[in-house]
């Protein structure tokens, strides 16, 4: 009789084993995946589309904003968003080394290399998670697709482009200018 060899699945502890790294690391249904670290202008981005949101964050004193940190969906999923938001309401999700679901607000900026696995597995995972909003930034196409989490899934609520001043179901009296983004 032949014998049935369960897969090999990476675990959130594996990594923990792995210690910190300069590589970004996340587990998608228990597969292992590493990237190198994005472009100068990824990051420019990153840090311009931060430092607004945080702004508007601290203004309000309604949480925090954080970039890269493991979002622990499930021992078989470990997510590390670009930037997201975290309310005080669920702050308690945060154990001080990761969140231990998923927070309000995931951002995720898009290159040719991530592209489709933001648009389809982390797509899925947030909004059956519970993620509030995504934001995708292409800065390609220099715009940011805002989707709203639904019964129904993400569903989309607008795309803002680079002349547009953008706020958003969860920043409603946000005036965001995308133009800033991408400079």
């Amino acid at each position: 009789m032949p014998q049935i060899v369960e897969e090999l699945k990476i675990t959130y502890r594996d990594i923990l084993s792995l210690g910190e790294s300069n590589q970004r690391t996340e587990i998608f249904d228990g597969e292992l995946i590493m990237g190198p670290m994005p472009t100068t202008y990824h990051q420019l981005v990153q840090m311009n589309i931060g430092s607004m949101i945080r702004d508007y964050v601290n203004k309000r004193g309604i949480g925090k904003v954080f970039a890269s940190v493991d979002v622990n969906i499930s021992e078989v999923i470990v997510l590390q968003p670009d930037i997201c938001f975290l309310s005080n309401e669920r702050f308690s999700i945060n154990d001080g080394k990761k969140f231990n679901a998923v927070p309000d607000l995931v951002v995720e900026i898009l290159s040719e290399s991530t592209e489709e696995r933001y648009r389809t597995f982390k797509f899925r995972e947030y909004a059956k998670h519970g993620a509030m909003e995504y934001w995708l930034v292409s800065p390609e196409k220099k715009e940011v697709e805002i989707y709203q989490n639904s019964l129904k899934g993400f569903q989309l609520v607008k795309i803002f482009t680079a002349n547009e001043i953008m706020n958003t179901p969860l920043f409603q009296d946000a005036a965001f200018s995308v133009k800033e983004i991408f400079l």
